[in-house]
């Protein structure tokens, strides 16, 4: 018996990645899980491999997501993983327009899947809320990411507010900072030039490749859905001090 049979799961950014890795581990621990994506091979791949649902919609979309989620139907569990760390360098040299749309994916896109799915489980009297946060959350930030780091801050406010507000209704939310893991995103930063992202960043993050220091994807996956069946609420968890 898997500690999730019989549930219901939503992961959003699941087609590849640690949003892959979060829904495999959730499949295995039961849930029927609905691998959400705004690329269509990748998360029919991913729900084909799990036994899941695949479904196409970018967080970004509002009425496509909206469409999408409505026909999903209810869930117990969502995992909001939906990502992007792009615009890289210094504020006043990226694009604004790339700046306000990694906030609308980052930030906007997990209030809306949220939204979408909490009424419910409040009715239901069950629910399990996390988000995907980063060590970027706290201050001083990820240099060179500004927009990314402002958005896991506020992500991480929305989340512990919430759990306030749904004290004592089964639903609990929590925050997961998961480390910094072998991802394309990872591999996406380090393809930046240091004229670009500065040299504090080139070589923090080509240091933790060459020395071995990423966290395997699903490493993290098991730390997120231990997060899932737990008790906790209204917490920031960082997997470098809970584990």
């Amino acid at each position: 018996m898997g500690a999730l049979d019989g549930r219901v799961a939503l992961v959003t950014g699941g087609g590849r990645g640690l949003g892959a890795a979060i829904a495999a581990e959730l499949a295995a621990r039961g849930a029927h899980v609905g691998v959400l994506s705004r690329t269509p091979g990748d998360v029919r791949r991913v729900a084909a491999d799990i036994g899941g649902t695949a479904l196409v919609a970018d967080v970004a979309d509002r009425d496509r997501l909206a469409s999408v989620l409505q026909r999903f139907g209810e869930v117990d569990v969502v995992v909001a993983n939906a990502g992007v760390v792009w615009p890289l360098g210094r504020f006043v040299d990226i694009d604004l327009a790339e700046w306000e749309a990694a906030v609308e994916i980052n930030l906007l896109g997990a209030v809306r899947v949220v939204r979408a799915v909490v009424p419910g489980m409040v009715r239901r009297g069950y629910g399990r809320v996390v988000t995907i946060s980063s060590g970027a959350a706290s201050t001083p930030g990820m240099p060179s990411a500004n927009a990314y780091s402002t958005s896991k801050a506020a992500l991480d406010m929305f989340t512990v507010h919430l759990a306030r507000e749904l004290a004592g209704t089964g639903v609990t939310c929590n925050a997961v900072r998961p480390g910094v893991v072998d991802t394309g995103m990872q591999t996406f930063m380090r393809s930046h030039p240091v004229e670009q992202v500065g040299a504090e960043f080139h070589a923090r993050f080509h240091g933790l490749h060459d020395r071995g220091e990423l966290i395997a994807a699903p490493t993290a996956a098991s730390f997120v859905v231990d997060v899932v069946v737990s008790d906790r609420n209204g917490e920031v968890l960082d997997i470098r001090t809970s584990r």
